[in-house]
C-alpha cells in the first residue's frame, strides 16, 4: 500500500472535493465512488442530486452537499429530465478554498469551476453516452407529429455537445475507466486520459462459495435498457431453446416478465438483493453480456464467481475478458456470432480457480494504488 500511503501523507494539509453527477441507487460508478473517497477520508463530497447518505457505503463519515436542483420536490422521480439544467447546477457548486477537486463523471461533474490554485483530477466513465456516439439509441427519430419536438433535442444536444468539450479544459488530468473510454475522450475531447480499471468486490462472490454442479441455464444480469440489447439477447437465446435466467432492473425487464409469463425456459429476476446477485453468478455455468459497455463491472462480477462469459470483442468487455480462457467473445451487432458464442460456452470445462484468479487481478488494492500513482505524479509535477 506504498503508494496509498503516500498520497495519504501528501493530501493530508490539502482541502479534498470529490464531486459525483447523481447518487440514487447503488451500480458501478457510486461503487468506484465509494473507492475514490477511500482514498480521501477526509473530503468533503458534492453532487447534483441524490441520497447520498442512504446509498453509499464507504469507510469514513464526509461532508455532503447537493445542489439547488436537489431541493425540488420528488426530484428522484423526473430527475433525468433535468438534464438541461445539470451544466448550470455543476458550476453552481463553489469550491472556493480547495487544493484538490477529484470528479467521478459519466455527465456534467466534470464540469464544476475549480479555483485557480486548485489541481483537478477527472475520473471518467464515460463522456455523455446520449450526447455523443449513442444518442440515436437514447433519442429514436420520433415521427408525425413528434418532429418538432426532435428539432428541439437536437438544438439542445449540440449546446450541450460544445459545454462538454469546453468544459473538459477545466480538467488537470483525465483517467478513463477503460481504454475504449480513453479513445473517445481523445476524439471528443482532444485530451489523453490514462487509464486505471475499475475494481471488483471478490470477497462479496467468494462468500457465495463454489457449486460442484452449476445450473445450465445461461444468466442475463444488468440493467434492462435499451442500448445494452438484453431484451433482444433474451429473444435469441428462447428461439434457439435455451433456458435463462433474466435478473436485474430496468423497464425492459418489466417487459420481458410480461412477454414470458409461464414461459417454460425463462426466470425472471426483479430487482434481486446483492445476497441473491451472488448466489446467481455462483449457481450459473454462463453469463450472456450482450451490451457495448464503457467498462461492464458485471462480467467481472460474474468472473469473480467462477461464472464464464459470453460478451461482445468491442468495448470494455474486449479489456476484461480474456476469450478462450474466462470467457467467449462474439462480434457486437451479429446475432449468428453471439448463438456460436453461446454453444461453445454451454460445452466448455471451466476452470473456475483460473476466473476468480484473473478477477483478482481488478481488486480494490489495485485500483487504490493505481489511482494514488496518478494523482501523486499530478501533485509533484505543480
Amino acid at each position: 500500500m506504498g503508494s496509498v500511503k503516500q498520497l495519504a501523507k501528501q493530501t493530508a494539509a490539502l482541502r479534498v472535493a470529490v464531486v459525483h453527477d447523481w447518487i440514487f441507487v447503488r451500480r458501478g460508478g457510486e461503487r468506484v465512488l465509494e473507492q475514490i473517497l477511500n482514498l480521501f477520508p477526509d473530503a468533503d463530497l458534492y453532487c447534483m442530486l441524490g441520497e447520498p447518505e442512504k446509498v453509499l457505503k464507504t469507510n469514513q463519515t464526509h461532508k455532503i452537499f447537493k445542489s439547488f436542483l436537489n431541493s425540488m420536490p420528488f426530484v428522484s422521480r423526473y430527475y433525468k429530465a433535468l438534464l438541461p439544467l445539470l451544466p448550470t447546477a455543476a458550476e453552481s457548486i463553489n469550491l472556493t478554498g480547495y487544493d484538490l477537486v477529484v470528479s467521478s463523471s459519466s455527465c456534467v461533474a466534470k464540469g464544476v469551476i475549480p479555483p485557480p490554485t486548485a489541481l483537478h483530477v477527472c475520473y471518467v466513465h464515460s463522456p455523455m453516452r446520449y450526447a455523443w456516439d449513442q444518442e440515436h439509441l437514447y433519442f429514436p427519430k420520433p415521427a408525425g407529429f413528434g418532429r418538432p419536438l426532435e428539432l428541439l433535442r437536437r438544438l439542445l444536444l449540440r449546446s450541450l455537445r460544445i459545454w462538454d468539450v469546453t468544459s473538459s479544459a477545466r480538467v488537470d488530468l483525465f483517467i478513463a475507466n477503460s481504454h475504449f473510454v480513453a479513445r473517445r475522450c481523445e476524439l471528443y475531447y482532444r485530451r489523453p486520459a490514462v487509464v486505471v480499471h475499475p475494481s471488483v468486490e471478490l470477497g462479496r462472490f467468494a462468500a457465495a462459495g463454489a457449486r460442484p454442479e452449476r445450473d445450465k441455464r445461461v444468466l442475463i444480469f444488468g440493467a434492462w435498457v435499451p442500448y445494452k440489447r438484453m431484451l433482444h439477447a433474451l429473444d435469441v437465446c428462447v428461439a434457439e431453446g435455451i433456458a435463462v435466467t433474466a435478473a436485474g432492473q430496468g423497464q425492459e425487464l418489466h417487459e420481458a416478465a410480461a412477454k414470458y409469463k409461464k414461459h417454460p425456459l425463462v426466470r425472471i429476476e426483479i430487482n434481486p438483493t446483492e445476497a441473491l446477485v451472488a448466489d446467481l453468478y455462483a449457481s450459473h455455468k454462463v453469463l450472456l453480456f450482450p451490451a457495448l459497455e464503457d467498462f461492464g463491472i458485471v462480467p467481472l462480477e460474474a468472473m469473480a464467481s467462477g461464472c464464464w462469459v459470453v460478451a461482445p470483442r468491442q468495448g470494455g468487455t474486449r479489456e476484461t475478458v480474456a476469450d478462450g480462457k474466462t470467457g467467449t467473445l462474439f462480434e457486437l451487432g451479429n446475432d449468428d456470432s453471439m448463438k456460436q458464442a453461446l454453444a461453445g460456452a454451454l460445452a466448455v470445462t471451466v476452470d473456475e480457480q483460473q476466473l476468480r484468479a484473473h478477477a483478482a487481478t481488478f481488486s480494490h488494492q489495485h485500483f487504490a494504488e493505481n489511482m494514488a500513482d496518478h494523482v501523486l505524479t499530478l501533485l509533484e509535477k505543480r
